[in-house]
């Protein structure tokens, strides 16, 4: 299964983590874990390139095949720079959402505050 974390502070969605593996098929057929991750790596593309933020500073970012995915604003992140940033968390969440209504056993979903 995996298990994606929204991760959020003072109401505010702020990154997420993404860990485990779906399972539905062998290894470069698995289509859940597929999607999920092309969502997961087009939000974080989306923050760097579209939104401007930068990787080490404004945002912290780890990818590994067993650890997951952890992506997170700095916590100086405000203005405008958040409002994109969580826009893109957000439409990101929805995609996930939409998976785990076709996928239940294979996707679960958090909120948890940071």
């Amino acid at each position: 299964m995996v298990t994606v974390t929204m991760l959020r502070k003072d109401k505010r969605t702020v990154g997420f983590t993404s860990t485990g593996h779906a399972n539905f098929a062998e290894a470069g057929e698995d289509i859940v874990c597929s999607a999920i991750s092309a969502l997961t790596q087009t939000c974080y593309l989306g923050l760097v390139q579209v939104v401007g933020l930068k990787e080490g500073e404004d945002l912290a970012v780890s990818i590994d095949e067993l650890e997951g995915m952890h992506c997170v604003l700095a916590g100086d992140t405000r203005g405008v720079r958040l409002d994109r940033a969580e826009l893109l968390f957000l439409t990101m969440e929805a995609g996930l959402c939409s998976i785990q209504e076709s996928y239940q056993k294979l996707i679960k979903i958090r909120h948890r505050e940071v």
